[in-house]
């Protein structure tokens, strides 16, 4: 058997004055009647760098969350997006396109996701608002040295609506193929 095992590049190629943060809230509603016992939840989104095409995946489990990610300054893309509602997964893809700046700590909104209810096709509902979230409650804010640093840029939406595909556990479960 072999094998290709692919490192990711460190941080030390970047400028030490080029280092940036973004960071946005997420949260998930399931819209409908819901028979499912499983609240649901955004398992992750798939990032990329338009700039360089590297492609990032951050994990959030979780239907209300803080995100906060350290990426170099460029416009990126949020592609594809998977949720869950216990062992059943879904996922879409999307396009919410931002810009990271230098030596800047860049807000992106809270992105309000919100998911049928179980059915033959599901569709997903996102919008953007710039609401300003209590700040106190951000774990990150003691690392950003004074709030003129910061700036808000809200992701653009190509769609506010969406639909998603289901997507096959794994391991695979035998009630779900009948």
């Amino acid at each position: 058997m072999t094998s290709c095992v692919g490192v990711a590049q460190k941080d030390w190629q970047r400028g030490k004055g080029e280092e940036s943060t973004a960071f946005g809230l997420i949260k998930v509603r399931t819209t409908g009647s819901y028979s499912r016992g499983y609240q649901t939840q955004l398992r992750f989104f798939h990032l990329l760098n338009l700039g360089t095409g590297e492609r990032f995946r951050v994990g959030v489990q979780s239907a209300a969350k803080v995100f906060i990610l350290d990426l170099a300054p460029g416009d990126y893309e949020v592609i594809r997006v998977q949720f869950n509602e216990g062992p059943m997964m879904m996922e879409s893809h999307i396009s919410l396109q931002f810009q990271v700046r230098p030596n800047k700590t860049t807000y992106l909104g809270i992105w309000q996701f919100d998911v049928d209810s179980p059915r033959t096709q599901r569709m997903l509902r996102a919008e953007i608002f710039d609401k300003q979230p209590n700040w106190e409650e951000i774990p990150m804010m003691h690392r950003v040295p004074n709030q003129n640093s910061m700036e808000v840029f809200l992701p653009k939406l190509e769609s506010e609506e969406i639909r998603l595909f289901t997507v096959a556990p794994y391991p695979k479960i035998s009630y779900y193929y009948r």
